[in-house]
């Protein structure tokens, strides 16, 4: 296939780790004093888009692998996008 599903899966992959970190720390990693969210739904979020990211990254790689790797990668990103949607309702209610 083309190495473009390889550079997304890579950035995909990259920006789940920065999702990661900013879940496990609290506190975002690119421009933290722009920050006004709270820690705990810094962490949701940060978290439930990692899962978005990461199915990404698995749909891009699975391209290029071939087999039952892009509709698996799909089917993350989606649970990642309802827990996303999930997310922000909760904190939204609770504001």
């Amino acid at each position: 296939m083309s190495p473009a599903f390889g550079s997304l899966g890579v950035l995909a992959a990259l920006l789940a780790v920065i999702n990661v970190a900013q879940a496990l720390l609290g506190r975002r990693l690119v421009r933290p004093s722009a920050s006004t969210r709270p820690a705990r739904r810094l962490r949701a979020e940060s978290a439930a888009a990692a899962v978005v990211l990461t199915g990404a990254s698995l749909a891009a790689f699975g391209v290029l692998a071939g087999g039952p790797w892009p509709p698996l990668g799909g089917a993350v990103m989606l649970t990642g996008w309802i827990a996303v949607a999930l997310v922000r309702r909760w904190f939204t209610a609770r504001a």
